[in-house]
């Protein structure tokens, strides 16, 4: 009898489990629900389409037909609950759908700090198509907007703004920018970079109250007083996992769903995987993991072997307004520890290698990215680099050109 596989959410994660289907030999009946009107399309792009870099066509990520593998989608349609003991859904429309089994691919929604907000307009996030088309359609010219966090969404958000033409500002808690992914040296070339593109930049700051003229935006008030004028504020400091759904229908949740290495929860016949899932003390947000879980999942659903899921060390690659980032291993260099450096300021490139004996633990890259994944492979291999020692900052290939001129001398 064919089984009934419903996946809850129609977001980055679903899309990966289904491309990961659609290489597999399987009978499964997949229906897929999201509550957006658009369905998996790539998140990572949202600023790229905000700031007009990319088009709405370039995020879809089930493009061919052949990677639907005969699944079904309703979109614009949310799960109200689940019943684990008849195994059915309810909709918001009213409408019971039943399942064999679930996999929740509820994604997460971005955190807001606790500000008293009222009814005062000109407050956004950016998480969705949605809302970069709401942003979209803002006017910009001679307006100031203000991205409240300096990881990775909120220096997203105001490169797109930036791009539309807001005069751009950005809030960070922490003295440097992207404190989890960069040492202070490589947060302060991405400020640089980020700054000659026109973003202007408030470290070690929160804002504490917001100011109106009616009903609009008008400023805002940090915690050290200074007082910020303001016409739209974007919110960007981190991500909260959607578990509401499976928490209310009786299943095992943390922050996020609470998952083993097959993705599989409390209940035996439902799985989580992406943002939100938590697995042991860990949820996700990058996308390496996540494409990592869809590829168990997949194994799991249709009864293939292969290994489980486990914790790595993710290499962080991304590219903000432009500037490529790198990062891998251990960024805090212990005292015995050996570091290998390059500062070139007109270019703004950094590149910062750690060594403990005649091991790389960590690397970090700004503005070039390159031989990235050669320092992420020697980090998760354990390698010895004694040999690749004397051109390690400058790739594999320098290092064996140098090595072999060194054996010919």
């Amino acid at each position: 009898m064919q089984q009934r596989l419903v996946i809850v959410g129609a977001g980055m994660a679903a899309a990966y489990l289904l491309q990961e289907l659609a290489g597999m030999d399987h009978s499964l009946q997949v229906s897929v629900i999201g509550d957006e009107p658009d369905a998996c399309y790539n998140r990572v792009m949202l600023s790229s389409v905000l700031a007009g870099d990319t088009s709405e066509a370039d995020l879809h990520m089930l493009a061919g037909k052949s990677l639907l593998h005969g699944a079904e989608f309703a979109t614009g349609t949310r799960i109200s609950s689940v019943n684990l003991q008849e195994r059915t859904l309810l909709t918001d429309k009213g409408e019971y759908l039943p399942y064999d089994q679930i996999v929740f691919a509820t994604g997460a929604t971005v955190a807001t700090p606790d500000i008293a907000v009222g009814t005062i307009d000109g407050i956004e996030v950016l998480r969705t198509l949605q809302d970069v088309r709401r942003l979209r359609s803002l006017q910009a010219a001679g307006r100031r907007a203000v991205v409240v966090g300096g990881g990775l969404l909120g220096l997203e958000a105001a490169h797109g703004l930036c791009g539309l033409g807001f005069a751009t500002s950005v809030i960070h808690r922490q003295p440097h920018l992207m404190n989890r992914q960069l040492d202070v040296e490589g947060g302060f070339h991405l400020q640089q970079k980020l700054e000659s593109s026109g973003i202007r930049f408030y470290l070690e700051a929160a804002v504490s109250a917001l100011h109106a003229r009616g009903n609009e935006l008008s400023a805002i008030t940090l915690h050290d007083g200074r007082e910020l004028p303001c016409d739209l504020l974007v919110f960007a400091t981190g991500i909260n996992p959607n578990a509401t759904l499976a928490r209310e229908a009786g299943i095992d949740c943390a922050r996020g769903v609470l998952i083993d290495e097959y993705m599989q929860t409390s209940d035996p016949r439902c799985y989580a995987l992406g943002e939100c899932s938590q697995f042991h003390r860990h949820c996700f947000g990058l996308v390496a993991p996540i494409k990592a879980q869809a590829a168990v999942l997949a194994r799991r659903l249709t009864g293939i072997e292969g290994p489980v899921f486990v914790l790595e060390d993710w290499p962080v690659q991304l590219k903000i307004s432009g500037v490529e980032i790198f990062s891998a291993g251990v960024l805090d260099a212990n005292a015995d520890a050996e570091q290998i450096l390059l500062r070139d300021s007109n270019t703004g490139i950094y590149r910062r290698l750690i060594l403990q004996g005649n091991q790389l633990v960590g690397a970090v890259l700004v503005g070039d990215k390159r031989e990235g994944t050669w320092y992420a492979q020697l980090i998760r291999d354990a390698a010895d680099i004694s040999r690749y020692r004397s051109g390690l900052m400058f790739g594999k290939a320098v290092s064996e050109a140098l090595q072999l001129r060194a054996v010919a001398a």
